[in-house]
């Protein structure tokens, strides 16, 4: 999760893997895909085509992204799947029945030393905190590969976080949802002749500059910023407003209040992510460590989307001796 530990936004990456609408920094089919593929096809092909009956662990797995292409190279492949949440590995299980799924902390698995010929994470075991790239370490046995994809610090996709995590705090300073709130009780209860028109009123001139100030947040920011979030908000709450009558209070309120979770939580993936980023520091002091745990360097580089790109990931490959 972040580099505070795998507690720290547990919650919200156990959110997403239930099946949010949005994606945050990786999705499957996004402009990185077609370079994350061409990595781990590269590295798959030099790993598992070698070995008879390998066994791979995808640490920190999410949804299985690195468990598909392990298997486009090998389909009779067995692999063991790990991760943090049980809504990530019931995915998993559902796109790949023969992976054997195990729910762990990264930074504390179960396994034994050296139980794997070949131990992956893309975007997952640094959230676990520095720590969890050492156990995976752990786990490589004599002869076997780690191949970690890890965000970079100031790359292309900590860029992207830091924006979206901006634009949720700068929608969080609007105060809408609350002034919302209050629109909606006020209207409600002009409706059912409990309140007046002045108090109405009153309420819809708090709640229109917020308006306002979201539709100036998607004019600067688009319509995709922080994962579709705000204009979801903008388009859900001016069909409530505009059809009031249509909607039983109690179900706007638990909107809102569901939206301010939803909110909650993007924002803590986005921090975990630049939580967890590695600088050029980091990642050296990494693998220093790991050459005198016994690993070669075989790769240390910065993928980048494109041509001109900023970097957007580090690619990690090393072999215990």
């Amino acid at each position: 999760m972040s580099a505070q530990g795998p507690a720290a936004h547990a919650g919200a990456w156990d959110t997403y893997w239930r099946g949010t609408r949005e994606h945050a920094a990786h999705r499957e089919g996004g402009p990185q895909e077609p370079v994350l593929e061409a990595f781990w096809a590269t590295f798959f092909a030099a790993q598992l085509g070698a070995r008879a009956t390998p066994s791979l662990l995808d640490l920190a797995c999410g949804h299985g992204a690195v468990t598909g292409h392990a298997l486009k190279v090998s389909p009779s492949l067995l692999p063991h799947c790990s991760d943090y949440s049980f809504n990530a590995l019931r995915g998993l299980q559902q796109r790949y029945p023969s992976a054997r799924c195990i729910a762990a902390d990264a930074s504390n698995t179960p396994f034994a030393d050296g139980a794997f010929d070949v131990v992956v994470s893309q975007f997952g075991v640094e959230y676990a905190g520095p720590q969890a790239v050492f156990e995976a370490a752990r786990l490589v046995a004599p002869g076997g590969s780690l191949g970690l994809l890890l965000h970079l610090a100031g790359g292309a996709i900590y860029r992207e976080c830091e924006y979206n995590r901006d634009t949720v705090r700068a929608l969080r300073e609007l105060d809408i949802l609350s002034l919302a709130r209050g629109a909606f009780d006020a209207g409600f209860a002009l409706n059912a002749g409990t309140g007046s028109p002045d108090a109405f009123k009153a309420a819809e001139r708090a709640f229109t500059p917020a308006v306002r100030g979201l539709e100036q947040l998607l004019q600067s920011r688009g319509a995709q910023s922080a994962g579709g979030l705000l204009q979801q908000l903008y388009q859900d709450i001016a069909q409530m407003y505009r059809r009031m009558s249509a909607y039983a209070l109690d179900d706007i309120r638990n909107w809102l209040d569901g939206m301010d979770l939803e909110l909650t939580a993007y924002s803590g993936r986005m921090q975990s992510m630049l939580d967890a980023a590695l600088s050029q520091q980091a990642i050296d002091a990494t693998t220093r460590r790991l050459a005198a745990d016994g690993f070669a360097l075989r790769d240390l580089s910065q993928l980048r989307v494109s041509a001109g790109a900023h970097p957007a990931a580090w690619a990690l490959v090393m072999q215990r001796g």
